[in-house]
């Protein structure tokens, strides 16, 4: 028997499908305006993003805004359960594709670029702000809750970053339609401090 989360991503998965691609491509760019306004994504020098997958808001336009601003950015490569997030230096890539058809950056060579968090923890240096998480998900609602695509890449993620008390801000991104009015929880799901659509921005309180 399918649980609340199961049913809630079929329905969603075929609203969405629905969706004409130009309100993808639209929301993406009023997104980033309104998150280029928040003073969290202002004040923080290094982003983690993620690049858009079918039936998410197209995050090309906030790649291209974290270069512009001379941000460092990150992207996730997700390896067996974990997702690990590698820097990149150009919003063009190159790209290749990763687990689940999920667009990944190609990391060639016999040295990695810097990972984050860093092998001591420790990613964000004295004085600096917080670096700041957008994070993909499947629906949020208004108290800030998050259902995820059902992999757990992000929620391992946060564990991770919460037992080596690193600090950040998470943001949603998402398609003002797939905020909801109430997202099942479970008892290790992280809320978010903000969620970001096309429609405007609101922080969690």
């Amino acid at each position: 028997m399918a649980t609340p989360k199961q049913e809630l991503r079929k329905v969603l998965r075929k609203q969405l499908a629905a969706l004409a691609p130009a309100v993808y491509q639209e929301e993406g760019i009023r997104a980033a305006e309104f998150l280029a306004a928040f003073p969290a994504w202002r004040n923080a020098k290094t982003v983690l993003l993620f690049l858009d997958a079918p039936g998410e808001i197209d995050t090309a336009p906030l790649l291209n805004l974290a270069f512009k601003q001379g941000k460092k950015v990150f992207l996730p490569i997700c390896e067996g359960e974990i997702a690990r997030f590698f820097q990149i230096k150009s919003a063009d890539g190159p790209w290749k594709t990763g687990a689940f058809d999920i667009r990944e950056p190609l990391i060639e060579g016999p040295v990695l670029p810097e990972e984050f968090p860093n092998e001591a923890g420790d990613s964000v240096k004295p004085g600096e702000s917080p670096a700041l998480m957008v994070v993909p998900g499947m629906a949020f609602d208004r108290q800030g809750n998050r259902m995820g695509h059902g992999k757990g890449y992000y929620d391992r993620f946060f564990a991770k970053l919460d037992e080596l008390k690193v600090p950040y801000v998470r943001v949603a991104l998402c398609l003002e339609q797939q905020v909801i009015a109430e997202v099942p929880t479970e008892p290790w799901d992280k809320p978010m401090d903000a969620i970001c659509t096309g429609s405007g921005l609101f922080v969690i309180l």
